[in-house]
């Protein structure tokens, strides 16, 4: 029996295709469950959003390629979706789409962690600049440990 880690590579490799000639961004594959109750979750975003439109056909297509291929043994449950506000930034893209909105940014800045909470103004190539107390600070992306979109209640 295979691990999940390499079910999962198979899956990323089977499906990258599909999401490359639909100009679909793979955020990010999960495999929960055991035996006859696992469930594959696939989370799909694009620079201006995802619609449901848009998640119906890929999951389709999705399900159709890996019932092609079987590489889930047993049964399983079938998940895609949007990857949601509270999932972490992680690519360049993905900031680009949150520009305007507020950030929670933890950070390495030489050997000291920092945390940031700031308005995203702009992604450079290779850092973002956020406005936190009237002022702009730039963080390079290789830096940033973890980014969440922070939500207004």
């Amino acid at each position: 029996m295979e691990d999940k880690e390499e079910i999962l590579k198979k899956v990323r490799e089977l499906i990258r295709p599909l999401f490359d000639e639909q100009f679909y961004h793979l955020v990010d594959l999960e495999m929960r469950g055991s035996g006859n109750n696992q469930v594959l979750s696939i989370y799909a975003d694009t620079e201006r959003g995802i619609t449901l439109a848009e998640i119906t056909r890929l999951t389709q297509e999705i399900s159709d390629i890996l019932d092609m291929h079987d590489v889930i043994p047993g049964s399983y449950r079938l998940e895609v979706s949007s990857p949601g506000v509270h999932r972490p930034l992680t690519q360049p893209w993905q900031f680009r789409k949150n520009i305007g909105r507020m950030l929670k940014v933890q950070y390495q800045d030489q050997d000291v962690r920092r945390e940031v909470t700031g308005e995203l103004l702009e992604v450079q190539e290779g850092a973002i600049v956020l406005r936190v107390k009237k002022q702009d600070v730039t963080i390079p992306l290789s830096a940033i440990e973890l980014a969440k979109v922070k939500i207004k209640w």
